[in-house]
C-alpha cells in the first residue's frame, strides 16, 4: 500500500513557510474541516466509538524519510521460457 503523504507534501509545506504563506506554529493547530468532522462523530448513533481515524499531525514537523533505495533485480535464468527447436 502506498502512504497517503510522501516526501513532496512535506517538502511542499516546508518551502511554504519559508517563503513566510504560514508558521510552523499555524500548522501545529488542526484546520477547521478537519475538527468539525471530528466533532460531528461524537454522540452520532453511526459512529458508537467516536472517531477513529487518523491522528492529526503537523507534517512540516515530522522528518523526511529517507529516498527508497534503488535496487536491480536481476533475471533468474529459471524464470526465462525454454524453446525447443
Amino acid at each position: 500500500m502506498q502512504k497517503l503523504f510522501d516526501a513532496s507534501v512535506v517538502k511542499t509545506l516546508k518551502d511554504a513557510i519559508k517563503r513566510g504563506k504560514f508558521t510552523l506554529e499555524d500548522l501545529d493547530k488542526p484546520p477547521p474541516g478537519w475538527t468539525e468532522c471530528v466533532n460531528n462523530t461524537k454522540g452520532n448513533p453511526a459512529f458508537p466509538q467516536g472517531y477513529q481515524g487518523v491522528k492529526y499531525q503537523n507534517l512540516a514537523r515530522v522528518e523526511e524519510p529517507k529516498p527508497p533505495e534503488e535496487k536491480v533485480e536481476l533475471t533468474n535464468p529459471k524464470d526465462l521460457p525454454i524453446y525447443d527447436f
